[in-house]
């Protein structure tokens, strides 16, 4: 009974977003975005109840009159809430609510035209989770989340020995808008030498949204995924030497090369020889 007491007077103390991690100017910025009807709804808080929130992250941004946004969040639950400077004083300005994952890291970009929030995807293992991006824009005095991408992604065969890494990021170049991905590969932690792969995706401006246009790839050659495949084989890494042989398989198929051609027969042959090993290997340890 006297813990439960305490608990209750000292509630107001135990609140769940971290002060130490919020300087005084964020503070007085979430009480201004908290002023707004729509956003305490949205948390389901009271005038200056901030205290509730699990993160309060403060952006310097140029969009419309406002300098700054505060982005709150608690639980799943997330908003961007613009501060506009006024000869009144500050004020809340426009608004978006998101949903997410988990804990969000939020940064301007492209000279504080975009805010751009980031989360781990998978809450149990922050560290190895893909991240993804929600990108929040001012269009037609609305704020909006104009565009939502995987902004870092993992993948690993045979017990983590070989990975694949792929990072895309957002950029301006000769005033268009893109999409730039980039992946390699890792063999023990150490870079794999020419497996490397990039994409661009032009960005196209919309009232709704940024859409995906244009795509122009750099990809890596078929002859060269045949030969990852063959060295991981002979490493007894089968699982990545499947996956390259398949990339060598289905770039042969976007291409169009003839049923005989000597790039697809490669890469069909590794495939055949590859399953099988792996089917015998899969029988082995069933009769053991």
């Amino acid at each position: 009974m006297r813990l439960l007491i305490v608990l209750l007077l000292f509630a107001p103390g135990l609140s769940a977003i971290d002060m130490t991690e919020v300087d005084r100017d964020t503070l007085r910025y979430v009480r201004i975005a908290l002023l707004k009807d729509d956003v305490r709804k949205h948390f389901d808080l009271k005038i200056g109840d901030f205290e509730a929130l699990d993160q309060a992250i403060r952006v310097d941004v140029a969009l419309g009159q406002a300098k700054e946004m505060v982005v709150l969040r608690l639980g799943n639950k997330c908003a961007g809430v613009l501060i506009e400077t006024t000869k009144d004083g500050d004020r809340p300005g426009a608004h978006c609510f998101i949903a997410v994952e988990s804990r969000v890291s939020a940064e301007a970009r492209i000279q504080g035209e975009f805010v751009a929030i980031r989360c781990a995807v998978d809450t149990a293992n922050d560290e190895a989770s893909p991240v993804r991006t929600r990108l929040l824009r001012l269009h037609n005095d609305k704020l909006q989340c104009c565009l939502t991408w995987l902004s870092s992604e993992e993948r690993s065969w045979d017990d983590g020995r070989y990975k694949r890494a792929t990072t895309r990021k957002l950029v301006r170049a000769q005033g268009k808008l893109k999409l730039i991905e980039e992946t390699s590969y890792s063999l023990d932690s150490e870079p794999v030498e020419g497996a490397r792969a990039s994409c661009e995706t032009l960005l196209l401006d919309t009232n709704e949204c940024l859409q995906l246009a244009e795509r122009t790839e750099s990809c890596i050659p078929i002859s060269s995924h045949c030969g990852f495949a063959r060295r991981l084989e002979r490493d007894g890494l089968n699982e990545a030497a499947l996956y390259h042989a398949t990339l060598a398989f289905e770039r042969a198929n976007a291409k169009q090369l003839a049923d005989d051609d000597c790039q697809r027969l490669e890469a069909m042959s590794l495939i055949a020889r590859l399953e099988a090993r792996m089917r015998r290997n899969e029988v082995e340890v069933v009769e053991r």
